[in-house]
């Protein structure tokens, strides 16, 4: 179960992390590995040099006394004497607690305990090493014949240094040097310590270094990781935004189709009811002129003909003037707005506050239209609800957006709701109907103190 949770914890973490936990455990058991190896390597290194520092050492103090080995079986007693008198100073004696010289049939021919001189053990195999002319050491043999005779308990290290002929460089003689191993042990923890320490420095500074060229890799694939994220969720959100702006689409197309129909058949009822009732009877005031037998008769009926065909053409102008717009196709957004508040104004005989905020910019045909409408229909409504009091129309034109607000202050004190339309609007269902066809909103405001029509584009730079 911890496995898992510490693989679930491993594969959430950035790149650099995982890189970082990794190579720690790689680089720390390359340097276990590398640490011993190199080690054991400096401390081999380590003691061969201080054993050769101390065969040489040593052979050049007992060189000069033992060269009558080359001609005789021992020591005079006079040489021995002389090395006695070397090894009793205190400085050699505390670093070197046992010497022996050996010959090579295996006879001690001077010790530092005297009762060993002249007695014949089994050559150690260091000294045997060292008859071929090469330093050798060892660590102390405590079933040796030599050390159970002096009752050896320490394990020193044993030295083995060759002694040769001044006159024929032959060798004459093995030296031994017995050092104390805490002195050694001592020199080599503190060789071991360098070597380990350089080891781990070298092993972290390859790895810090390998961590940062990791972790600005890994910046910069998390930046472009979280880039794409965002990407993909701004994606996701505009095909969410699409799918809804399609259905609101489809719904607004299926609206206006409707309203228009709504509208056809309002324009031909009008028709029929007005201008066409009109007509018949005008049809009816040229039969009589026709069956008229004098001017005077046919004054009566001619002028009736003339009224009513007047009547006619004023209902077909009213009929037109709400069907047809006012060219506006080439107006920037604040002409078409003062296009409409004039009209309002010489329509409805009121006064109406215009502001616009920001410099105009071209806008598609279709919203410029609904822009007309908007205003038309927002102050037609002003008018119809609130007598025209405090009509206000405000544009704000960014670079990204269009926001145009028509308001007033509600009814004044006596107030009576006329009882047909002022205007031709086209009421502000289809007014919303329109607008969020073309991607836009519409919110709108009713309390105490007036209405209030908020209209929104974003404004795209598609829509140069």
């Amino acid at each position: 179960m911890w496995f898992k949770g510490a693989q679930s914890w491993f594969r959430g973490q950035p790149l650099s992390v995982q890189f970082l936990c990794a190579s720690s455990v790689l680089i720390l058991l390359a340097t276990a590995i590398s640490g011993y190896l190199i080690s054991g390597i400096v401390e081999q290194n380590a003691i061969r040099s201080k054993a050769g520092a101390v065969a040489t050492f040593v052979q050049s103090m007992t060189e000069p006394l033992v060269q009558k080995l080359a001609s005789a079986d021992d020591l005079s007693p006079e040489d021995i004497k002389k090395l006695q008198d070397l090894f009793a100073d205190p400085m050699l004696q505390g670093r070197f607690p046992h010497v022996e010289i050996w010959t090579p049939d295996g006879t001690i021919a001077y010790s530092i305990a005297p009762d060993l001189i002249g007695q014949r053990f089994i050559l150690p195999p260091g000294a045997r090493g060292a008859l071929s002319g090469e330093v050798s050491l060892s660590f102390a043999d405590l079933d040796a014949g030599e050390h159970i005779a002096r009752d050896f308990r320490t394990s020193y290290l044993e030295i083995y240094s060759p002694l040769r002929d001044n006159s024929s460089g032959r060798i004459i003689a093995v030296a031994e040097i017995q050092e104390d191993p805490a002195t050694l042990d001592h020199e080599v923890a503190r060789v071991r310590l360098v070597s380990w320490a350089s080891v781990a420095l070298a092993s972290c500074a390859i790895l810090l270094c390998l961590f940062a060229i990791v972790r600005r890799g890994s910046i910069t694939i998390e930046e472009q990781r979280g880039a794409l994220r965002q990407r993909a969720e701004d994606a996701e959100a505009n095909s969410h935004k699409l799918a809804e702006l399609q259905a609101i689409a489809r719904h607004a197309s299926m609206q206006l189709a409707e309203r228009n129909e709504k509208l056809m058949r309002s324009v031909g009822a009008d028709l029929h009811d007005g201008p066409a009732q009109l007509l018949s009877f005008a049809r009816l005031q040229v039969e009589q002129v026709r069956q008229s037998r004098s001017d005077p008769d046919r004054e009566a009926p001619l002028t009736v003909l003339e009224e009513t065909l007047d009547s006619a053409l004023a209902e077909i102008r009213v009929i037109a003037r709400s069907l047809i717009l006012p060219d506006i196709e080439h107006l920037p957004p604040g002409r078409i707005i003062g296009r409409a508040v004039k009209m309002h104004e010489g329509r409805s005989g009121t006064e109406v506050v215009s502001t616009i905020v920001g410099t105009d910019r071209e806008i598609p045909a279709a919203l410029k239209i609904c822009l007309f409408r908007f205003v038309q229909e927002g102050l037609n409504n002003a008018y119809r609800h609130a007598g025209g009091n405090g009509q206000e129309v405000w544009c704000e034109m960014k670079a990204a957006s269009m926001t145009v607000i028509v308001s007033d202050r509600g009814p004044p004190p006596g107030f009576v709701k006329p009882g047909a339309r002022t205007g031709g609007g086209m009421g502000l269902h289809g007014l919303r109907q329109r607008i969020e066809s073309l991607g836009g909103s519409l919110q709108i405001v009713c309390a105490d103190t007036g209405t209030r029509l908020t209209m929104y584009f974003e404004l795209e730079e598609g829509f140069e």
